[in-house]
């Protein structure tokens, strides 16, 4: 499989295949707020970990909040911390599963950087429905950091297969580091793989319908053996809350 081409722009080839591939010479918060973008960079390595692997593992690490967004206003508001939750319908391994996440550091929730991506993010979308250019919307802003022990494997997505239950996703590299594997895949609603594709410079990013699409990433392992690998993320959840 190969990925489709990049088209003229990120909300045509959403509109048409339901995902895009964007590089990151074209994210405007990284050159407009390269600070907050090092801050948040710099957080990964000293992630908590996420406790709810399959089998006790301890290879990957994240942070979880939620934010309210105005897209007429373009304010954001950040939600009391509260617990994550996905059905067993789209999440076939922790699904079903109260999750109890480490929140975003005040530092990190008012990160310029994060809050200017999540408005990017949005203006990206193709608002099919007339309602979602003017209701509220709750975006949840997951860090989540992956590392692959010398000998062993990192799974990005130890769920497979899955869909996060939101009306769309974005996700962007934020870290990389001898790390082979993590090859993205998107299928459709029958789960028939389209295209497949490497996020393998620093903010390299895919967004993407997820009503519409699933998606899984492979492990990742170490290209030095003698070292760990390690790749992490900065994925948004768009779910629209109404007018």
């Amino acid at each position: 499989m190969v990925a489709l081409p990049y088209l003229n722009t990120t909300q045509q080839a959403l509109s048409e295949h339901g995902y895009a591939l964007v590089e990151a010479e074209t994210l405007t918060p990284a050159w407009e707020y390269p600070e907050g973008w090092t801050e948040l960079a710099a957080a990964y390595p000293h992630l908590p970990a996420d406790e709810y692997l399959p089998g006790g593992a301890r290879y990957r690490f994240r942070r979880y909040d939620r934010f309210h967004f105005d897209p007429i206003s373009g304010a954001l508001d950040l939600l009391p911390h509260q617990d994550y939750f996905q059905s067993t319908d789209i999440n076939a391994v922790t699904g079903g599963i109260v999750r109890k996440f480490a929140p975003l550091t005040p530092e990190l929730a008012a990160n310029p950087f994060m809050h200017a991506m999540i408005r990017w993010n949005f203006a990206q979308f193709p608002l099919v429905d007339p309602r979602w250019s003017s209701g509220l919307w709750q975006v949840d802003a997951h860090m989540i950091y992956v590392v692959a022990q010398p000998g062993e494997h990192g799974h990005p997505t130890p769920e497979g297969v899955h869909r996060d239950g939101a009306e769309f996703v974005t996700v962007h590299l934020a870290a990389l580091d001898n790390a082979d594997g993590g090859l993205v895949t998107v299928y459709d609603d029958d789960k028939h793989p389209l295209a497949s594709f490497q996020l393998d410079h620093l903010l390299h990013s895919y967004l993407f319908e997820d009503a519409r699409l699933w998606h899984g990433v492979k492990p990742i392992t170490p290209r030095d053996p003698r070292q760990a690998a390690r790749r992490g993320i900065l994925t948004f959840d768009y779910h629209f809350l109404g007018s």
